[in-house]
Parts: structure tokens; C-alpha cells; sequence
């Protein structure tokens, strides 16, 4: 470990001795496949055999080092990986990273082997991906062989599975950086070998990006540094497991941190007039089809009843009254018509991000109070688009872009008011 010059102690690497060691003997490798793991050996087993299809069918030969980055799983997860039977051309990279726990951290170690390895493109694959096929991994890797340096996934979602994108980080990243990148909360994405090491060094892996909000910083750093960046649809991918409605949600708290902080760090490219970021979408759209959410409208709600209960303090510091008093008025309609406004929504999460930037109180429990409002508007956007197909879904989610371009001419006044943001360090990003 090291003091770096921020003053915050760093681990110079995620890879210990034994990684290294491994790393050496392996020696190069044309494509690294990495998969970060947290005691996952209830769904890792599905990506490993998709993995392993997609290699032994799409990349024969090329030399490709399949990499488990585990951050101490006490079940099978690694034992899983360890009795994979794969192709010839293929090595194992089975690393316990070292750092802060967190899906982040197991993200720099997969950079930081491929650096070393100097491969020609990386892949990262979450350990809990419902509905991965083999394809997924030429579609994600083949633009990056042929010259972008990144290609980031899309999907088909149920609505409950889509909302974080759809409703938050999707309208908020089209409407300060005035990009077309449909999913920049995607988890599934390949990188080049090149961008893979220069991502590694990045001085960001003490903060929430070392956890859940890696996703946001990946989507939005290739925006804001004008890398060649194209899309991919894999299309479906299910339902992850989870506790709907639980408040300390880290994924949804982590991600929101990580695009908050976005407008401190990149103040100077969304002020003012922002150049767009066309991005392409290669390969195509999958089949269109329906997708059912999960039963659990009445966790989310109960949820948001909590959590504006804990908050309530938060809150009050945070929202401008009178969009306070029509939050809490939502919670008297019945379950079946809930309906959460749209506009008052992009409201909402625009004065959590004039809040979050301000640096009054503590950012995380600024998250922390936005995400029981966030569980009423999933709510409600499931009921909104109960029956639609994920394209046919599109309508709901311009309105949505529709209202936070609205909510902007406010923002921005409100923003020019605060004077101590130009204090803000932007190394970190």
C-alpha cells in the first residue's frame, strides 16, 4: 500500500505475489475474459458454460486467459471456475484481489492482468448474468478487435430490471453530456488492452467506484475523454436476485454517487453548449419481446413508506417543500393506480444533485435518502408500462429524458449560485 498525493491510502495494485506469479508464467495472451465474483455459486455456473461455448466456438484460435477475480468467496464460486473444462487455447486466471472489497476492485484487477498480459481487448462478464448466451462474447469483443476502445452492452429488460437506466442514469448522462448511449449502467462491456491499463491507473479506486458505481464511471469516462465507443445489444437478460424495496441498496446508492460526482468532476463539459456523443450500435436489435417484472410493487412501496420515515430530516434539507408535500401525498393512492409524476421525479433528483454537490452533510447519506423515492418511481414505471414490449417502452422513457431537459434551465441557475464548487479536486476523475 501508499500515501498518494491526495492523501488517501491506495493499494499500488490489486494483484498479490501469487496473481503475479501466475501472470508471469501465463505470459501473453491475445483476449482476457474476466469475471468478478462475490460468493456467486448459485449463478456462476450459467456464465462459465456460456463463456466457455463462446471461446471454444467464436475464438479458437486466439489465446484467451479466463480470469475469476473473487473477493473471498466461503462458497463454491471458485471451485466452480477451477473445474471449468475449456478449450486448449485456454488458461486460468484464478485471483483473490486484494483492496477494497467490491465489484470495482475486482474490476481493476481484471485491467491490471490485462495490462500485464498485454492483450488486444478485455471482457468483463458479471458472475450473475440471466440469459447469457455464447454470442454475447464475440458481439462484445469483435468491435474492440477491430478498433474502438470500448463496447459497451444494451439490453431487454422487464421494467423493475431496466429502471435504474431508464429512470435515472440513461436521462441524467443524455441530458449534461448529450450522449446516445442507451445503458451507461451496463454491466456487461470490453475494453482494448490499451484503455484496460490506463483505466487500472486512474486515481478513482478508493471511492464508490470500487464498488457498485464502477459501471457509471466506465460508461461516462469513454463519453468524456471522446474515446471511440460503440453499443452492442445482447438482447434479454432476467431478473438478478435481490431484496426489492430494501433501503441501503448499495447498487443503486453507489451508482448514483458515481453520477452525482460526475457533474463536479466534469463541470466544464456539460456547461454550456456540450458537442453530442453519437454512439454507435453495431450488430444490430434482437427480437423484441415481452418481459414480465417480478411481483413486487408492494416491497417498493413499502420501502418508500420506510424510507421517507428515516429520512425525513434529509429530506427536508435536501427537496424544496412544497415537491416534499406532494411525495408524501403519493402515499395515500392505492397500490393498484400508484403513480409517481414524471416531472416531479426529474425535480427530485435534480435537487439531490445540487444537494450531493454542495458537500453539506454526508453524500452517502444524501444517496441513502434518495432511494426510497427511487423505489416509488420504479413502482410506478412498472404499472406505466405493464404490457409493453422493451421497444415499445421507449415512449415512457422519453418522457422521461423530456422531463429532466425540462428540470435543467433551474438546475443551472442553481448550480451558478454555489460558489465553493470551483474548490472541487478534479483528479479524481
Amino acid at each position: 500500500m501508499a500515501i498518494n498525493d491526495r492523501g488517501l491510502l491506495t493499494y499500488e495494485s490489486t494483484l498479490d505475489d501469487e496473481a503475479r506469479r501466475q501472470i508471469q508464467q501465463i505470459g501473453w495472451a491475445d483476449l482476457l475474459v474476466g469475471i468478478p465474483s462475490h460468493r456467486n455459486g448459485r449463478t456462476i455456473q450459467e456464465v462459465l458454460d456460456a463463456l466457455a461455448a463462446g471461446i471454444a466456438t467464436y475464438f479458437p484460435d486466439r489465446r484467451v486467459v479466463l480470469m475469476n477475480a473473487d473477493g473471498g468467496s466461503s462458497d463454491n464460486t471458485v471451485d466452480l471456475v477451477a473445474e471449468l473444462d475449456t478449450a486448449p487455447n485456454v488458461e486460468k486466471l484464478l485471483v483473490a484481489y486484494q483492496g477494497q472489497t467490491g465489484k470495482g476492485t475486482a474490476i481493476r484487477s481484471i485491467f491490471e492482468a490485462g495490462a500485464k498480459l498485454n492483450v488486444k481487448a478485455c471482457a468483463v462478464f458479471e458472475a450473475q448474468a440471466p440469459g447469457i448466451t455464447a454470442e454475447w462474447l464475440p458481439s462484445l469483443l469483435g468491435p474492440v478487435l477491430h478498433g474502438d476502445d470500448a463496447t459497451l452492452a444494451c439490453y431487454h429488460r422487464s421494467a423493475y430490471s431496466a429502471s435504474l437506466s431508464d429512470n435515472l442514469v440513461y436521462p441524467f448522462v443524455r441530458v449534461f453530456l448529450n450522449t446516445d448511449l442507451r445503458d451507461p449502467v451496463a454491466s456487461e462491456f470490453a475494453v482494448s488492452g490499451a484503455l484496460a491499463a490506463e483505466l487500472a491507473a486512474c486515481d478513482v479506486w478508493e471511492t464508490s467506484i470500487a464498488r457498485y458505481g464502477v459501471n457509471v464511471w466506465l460508461s461516462t469516462y469513454v463519453i468524456t475523454h471522446r474515446l471511440k465507443v460503440s453499443q452492442v445489444d445482447l438482447g434479454c437478460r432476467g431478473d438478478c436476485s435481490g431484496d426489492p424495496g430494501a433501503l441501503l441498496d448499495p447498487r443503486i446508492i453507489h451508482a448514483g454517487m458515481a453520477l452525482f460526482r460526475l457533474l463536479s468532476a466534469e463541470r466544464r463539459r456539460w456547461q454550456g453548449a456540450v458537442a453530442p456523443v453519437h454512439v454507435a450500435l453495431k450488430g444490430g436489435r434482437c427480437e423484441d419481446q415481452r418481459m414480465d417484472c417480478p411481483d413486487c410493487r408492494a416491497e417498493l412501496l413499502a420501502g418508500m413508506r420506510e424510507g421517507l420515515e428515516r429520512y425525513a430530516d434529509q429530506l427536508a434539507e435536501i427537496v424544496a417543500p412544497e415537491r416534499l408535500a406532494s411525495v408524501t401525498a403519493l402515499l395515500a393512492q392505492p397500490e393498484e393506480t400508484f403513480a409517481f409524476p414524471v416531472q416531479l421525479w426529474a425535480d427530485i433528483v435534480l435537487d439531490f444533485a445540487l444537494s450531493y454537490n454542495r458537500g453539506e452533510g454526508d453524500p452517502d447519506r444524501v444517496m441513502e435518502a434518495l432511494l426510497p423515492l427511487f423505489f416509488g418511481r420504479t413502482a410506478s414505471y412498472m404499472r406505466e408500462s405493464a404490457g409493453l414490449t422493451p421497444v415499445r417502452r421507449e415512449r415512457l422513457v422519453q418522457g422521461i429524458l423530456q422531463a429532466f431537459e425540462q428540470s435543467r434551465a433551474s438546475f443551472d441557475q442553481a448550480w451558478r449560485e454555489a460558489e465553493h464548487w470551483d474548490d472541487i479536486d478534479e483528479q479524481f476523475w
